[in-house]
Parts: structure tokens; C-alpha cells; sequence
């Protein structure tokens, strides 16, 4: 197709946004977790609950995007956004008191929504009609290579100059991250710019009327339940270090748990995209939770250093659950149609189970100092999240 390379170029720059926004400014938190709280003198829980602001307010911010990239020219709306969030990150390294990191959580988490999975996923809707769930799969995949890589460095950095000199370096790479999608000159339609979606066919009438007459109760409310524990769950990964720490395990093993849950949630990515393509979302997610759920017995053995790199690697795919395989099941069970009305929604969901568990699952360590509750609770959560995904699947067909 002429325009074929466009689509692709976009999709590299959707990488870069992808990286910042989730791979950076989510996915390397852990290691700022306990250094932060340790030499502020306060409970892990406590500061770990400005990644629970962060989350929250994300998932509120969510819920305006479709509207503001809308309403105004959409590089102004990024580059402001992206400017706010460097700044934001940056601020972090001059903070103290507890306040100031939950301000900043809210900054952070308001700027980053705007440039997160929704934006991204909505464009990629817009440029690519085949192969978009691989196109889903590699652009957020590069969330979990930039947290398999930068995890360790964050690591290293923090122990060489300090958490503050590691937080002014983590607001440098979101800004260079950021600058392809903000140079690079794309619209977020295809058309816009006379050109066409990859593999761009119109649908037919029928297909559209049977789209916007689909029912949205029953099914809309079993893929929020899913988003929702899949959102807890998934933030689990950021407090392996703490959970290496807590069973007696090295600070550098604690920094390879979260690097191998990257790695996981590298790959959990590119595969559910081509498993999803090839067998449909429903049985891409089923495979991927089956894969997270071994990963989290495996963690709760917590006594052989090998089993638990293995287990964090598995439980990695929970990020494939929570990002791609979220926008692809509401894709198919809801339409392009209504991708645009229903995915803020679900994001929102989402958003709320993650900011609900930064902080729950700090402060069930604070209170029995251990992660085995939080753990067992997570075994409950998966197989909840199971049900609750079938159900909403097998309500939806009576509806095609």
C-alpha cells in the first residue's frame, strides 16, 4: 500500500510515548520505593501512595482525552503534556515532605494520561486496520523494555548520585522519549492527511448499524471487573524488590525480579498482539492469565533465587493483560465505533485497580510485614478476573 510506511513510522513514534508514559514514569517506581521512604523516615506505604494519586488521577485525566485531542490542535495538546510531566518528574528530585510527592503525583499522572495507552491505542485504531493487534503489541511493548532496562540503571544511579540525581535523569529520557512523537509530523487520522489506514477497508452499513446497536450492560460491566483486578494485579511487579528485600534476598536479585517482570512484560505484549491476530483476544487473554497465575504460586515459594527470577518473568504478562489485551477485548466485544466511548471507561477501571494496589500492597507489608497476603489475594483476583472475562465474551455474542 502507498502509505503503508507512514503507518509504520507512527507507530515508532507511538513507541516513544509508550516508553515514557508507562515504561519510565510507571514501570521503574519500585526502585525509588524503599531508598525514598528509608531516608525521608516514612512508611513504605505512605510514599508509595503517590503512584496510587498518579493512577487515580490518570485514570480520571482518561476519561477527557477523546475530547481534548478533539478540540485542539493535538501537537500543541502534546507537547504541553509532555512538557508538565518532565517538569513534574523533575520537581521530584527536589522534594521532602509527603505532600509534595502527591502533588507531584497528581501533575504527573494528569500530563502522562495524556500521552498514555488511550492516545496511543486510539491512533493506532485510526492507522491500522490489519495488524493491529500486533501494532498494539509493539508499540506498548516498548512499556516494558524501557522498565527491563532502566530498572537496574535507575538502580545503579540511585546508589552513585543519589534518588534526586536518578529522578532528574528519569525527567531527561521522558523528555528525549517524547520528542520523536512531538517533531515527527502525523495526524491522528490517516484521512487528515489523505491518506488511508493501513490495510484500510470502509466496513459495510450493516457492520456499523450492528456495532452502535450492540446492548453494553452485562458485558460492559464483566470487562470493567476485569480491568479493574487485572489493574491490582499488575501492580504487584513494582514491590518484587520490597518482596526480595523482605524474604532476605540481595537488593541486586530484588532489581532482577522487577527487570525479569519487564522482560516478561515485554513479551506477554508481542505475544498476545500475534496470538490475538491469529486465535482472537479471548483466547490470547485466557493463555496469558493461566501464564500470570503460575507466575504468582511460583512467587509465593519465595525460597529458591531461580524459581522466583522465573516467576516474576511469568508474572510479567499481567502487564500484556492490562494494556493490550484490554484494549483489544473491548475492540472486539464493543467495535471501532464504540472503541472511542466505551475504552475510557475501562481505562478508568483499570487505573483505579492499579492506584488502589501501589499503595493496599504497601501497607499490607507495613502491617504483617510480609507480601503473602497481598500475594494469595492476587491468586483470588486472577481467577475472579477469569470469570468475570468469559462472562462478559459469552453475553456479548448475543448481541452480534
Amino acid at each position: 500500500m502507498p502509505n503503508c510506511h507512514k503507518s509504520w513510522k507512527v507507530l515508532a513514534v507511538l513507541c516513544g510515548l509508550a516508553a515514557a508514559a508507562i515504561g519510565i514514569s510507571i514501570n521503574t517506581s519500585g526502585v525509588f520505593y524503599s531508598i525514598v521512604s528509608e531516608d525521608l523516615g516514612i512508611l513504605r506505604g505512605a510514599f508509595s501512595f503517590h503512584m496510587t494519586i498518579f493512577s487515580l488521577v490518570t485514570a480520571v485525566s482518561a476519561l477527557f482525552v477523546p475530547m481534548l485531542i478533539n478540540t485542539f490542535p493535538f501537537k500543541r495538546f502534546l507537547s504541553i503534556a509532555v512538557l508538565i510531566a518532565v517538569l513534574g518528574t523533575g520537581l521530584m528530585a527536589v522534594s521532602h515532605q509527603l505532600w509534595q510527592f502527591y502533588f507531584l503525583g497528581a501533575l504527573r499522572g494528569f500530563s502522562t494520561g495524556m500521552f498514555s495507552i488511550l492516545t496511543i491505542t486510539l491512533i493506532i485504531n485510526h492507522w491500522f486496520i490489519e495488524k493491529n493487534g500486533l501494532a498494539t503489541s509493539v508499540a506498548l511493548g516498548f512499556s516494558g523494555i524501557m522498565g527491563a532496562v532502566f530498572s537496574p540503571v535507575f538502580s545503579q544511579l540511585i546508589v552513585h548520585i543519589g534518588w534526586r540525581g536518578a529522578y532528574v535523569a528519569e525527567a531527561a529520557l521522558i523528555l528525549l522519549l517524547c520528542l520523536p512523537a512531538i517533531l515527527y509530523s502525523f495526524t491522528i487520522r490517516p484521512q487528515d492527511e489523505g491518506l488511508k489506514a493501513y490495510g484500510g477497508i470502509q466496513k459495510s452499513e450493516e457492520e456499523t448499524v450492528r456495532e452502535t446497536s450492540r446492548a453494553i450492560g452485562i458485558h460492559l460491566c464483566g470487562v470493567l471487573l476485569f480491568a479493574i483486578m487485572i489493574g491490582f494485579v499488575s501492580s504487584m511487579t513494582q514491590h518484587l524488590p520490597g518482596y526480595a528485600e523482605s524474604i532476605g534476598l540481595s537488593v541486586t536479585l530484588g532489581a532482577g525480579l522487577l527487570s525479569m517482570g519487564m522482560l516478561g512484560n515485554i513479551i506477554s505484549k508481542l505475544i498476545i498482539g500475534a496470538l490475538s491476530d491469529f486465535l482472537g483476544p479471548l483466547k490470547a487473554t485466557l493463555i496469558l492469565l493461566v501464564i500470570t497465575l503460575i507466575g504468582t504460586i511460583l512467587l509465593i515459594q519465595g525460597y529458591s533465587s531461580f524459581l522466583l527470577l522465573v516467576a516474576a518473568f511469568f508474572f510479567g504478562s499481567c502487564y500484556g493483560l492490562g494494556s493490550v489485551s484490554i484494549a483489544l477485548v473491548t475492540r472486539e466485544i464493543f467495535g471501532d465505533k464504540n472503541y472511542v466511548k466505551i475504552f475510557p471507561i475501562i481505562s478508568f477501571a483499570g487505573n483505579v485497580g492499579a492506584a488502589l494496589a501501589f499503595s493496599a500492597i504497601g501497607y499490607i507489608y507495613d502491617f504483617t510485614s510480609s507480601y503473602l497476603s497481598a500475594l494469595f489475594l492476587l491468586l483470588i483476583l486472577l481467577i475472579a478476573s477469569t470469570f468475570s472475562l468469559v462472562i462478559a465474551f459469552y453475553v456479548s455474542k448475543k448481541y452480534k
